[in-house]
């Protein structure tokens, strides 16, 4: 159970930071809160950056010249946190701490909304057979709100295992940049390669109560293939590789696993201006998490699947796009299931191409 997970948390809780161990419990309950609403502090609990399905079937393709904008806007929700062993956790038994004490019913709610502003460039000279350059930045600004309630079942009533705990944050988080995207465009084929760096630029104190970063840096190396089965490349398939490597954690000797996530696409477009699409993608913690600090087993490492389906149109042919998407996730160990809504924004602005304004996005 999930509770015997957090057993050497509650004894430190006690020990170091002279609280209440119930309350402490349930808080961290909520640090998976942590990737999902960009919220973090050292737990057994710990993702990465990179979220699977996040993106848009074609989003890795070759774009055209020139500066262009995607803005990405997610909202999502969960009530659900999945043990180390895929079970649903719901509360437990507090026996291990003290045998006087019952069992306790836990309600998890986290609500969670970002928009990220990606910025992008892509060369109008190719380089290297072909390909075009691209580099770009993306902030990330985040809004959460999360409530917890524990209830005592059964037993002498003790008041302290009846808590309430709520809390909302927003503001920036972590910085992604993309110095390096090689992008080759082909009859029937797309390869686009991809390395960036996250930035813990999101406020972070270990323990803190008001974090928006995960505190620590990432670099992650992508590789995304597209094959077009028709010549006007209305139908696509998309195939994406993801490695994250994560550095240390501020102010604390943990160093997270690295992370490896498989993407997969259908893209069909129904019109010159309709399209719908499907996304999936799988993404797994390869690696232990290392660190004197780290008090947890670390030979369990997390993973979540992903299923998303999107339908987008074209408001401005070939400049602006609107995409809807819905999401949900399946398969967690040590993870929360989010249910995500996203309607999305790009937008070829056709400056600083080198070019005339005649550039096709597809």
């Amino acid at each position: 159970m999930i509770i015997n997970q957090f057993l050497k948390l509650v004894d430190c809780a006690k020990t170091h930071l002279k609280v209440k161990p119930m309350i402490w419990l349930t808080a961290l309950l909520v640090l998976g809160f942590c990737k999902e609403a960009n919220a973090q502090s050292v737990s057994p609990v710990q993702g990465g950056h990179y979220l699977a399905s996040f993106i848009g079937v074609r989003d890795m393709a070759t774009p055209p010249p020139g500066l262009f904008v995607v803005v990405y806007n997610y909202r999502s929700s969960t009530n659900s946190f999945y043990d180390r062993n895929g079970d649903k956790f719901s509360g437990g038994s507090l026996s291990n701490l003290d045998p006087s004490l019952p069992d306790i019913n836990v309600d998890i709610n986290l609500d969670t909304y970002a928009t990220v502003p990606v910025i992008a460039w892509g060369s109008k000279k190719t380089i290297l057979g072909g390909a075009r350059y691209l580099a770009g930045i993306a902030p990330v600004i985040a809004w959460a709100d999360a409530s917890l309630v524990t209830e005592q079942n059964g037993g002498t009533i003790i008041p302290e295992l009846n808590q309430s705990v709520s809390g909302k944050l927003s503001g920036f988080s972590d910085l992604l940049i993309v110095p390096l995207g090689l992008s080759w465009g082909f009859e029937k084929t797309d390869l686009t390669f991809m390395y960036s760096v996250t930035a813990p630029t999101g406020k972070y104190e270990n323990g803190g109560s008001e974090n928006l970063g995960l505190g620590f840096w990432t670099n992650q190396f992508q590789g995304f293939g597209y094959y077009y089965p028709v010549a006007d490349k209305s139908s696509a398939l998309m195939l994406g590789l993801t490695y994250e490597i994560n550095g240390k954690i501020k102010d604390s000797d943990v160093k997270p696993g690295n992370r490896f996530t498989l993407e997969y696409g259908i893209s069909q477009y129904l019109s010159e201006r309709f399209e719908l699409g499907i996304i999936g993608g799988h993404n797994w913690q390869i690696s232990d998490d290392k660190g004197s600090d780290v008090f947890w087993d670390p030979s369990v490492r997390d993973r979540k699947s992903t299923l998303a389906f999107t339908a987008g149109y074209w408001v401005w042919k070939q400049r602006m796009q609107l995409t809807f998407k819905y999401g949900f996730d399946y398969g967690m160990r040590q993870r929360f299931k989010n249910d995500a809504l996203m309607l999305n924004l790009t937008f070829v602005t056709n400056a600083l191409t080198g070019a005339n304004k005649n550039n096709n996005t597809q």
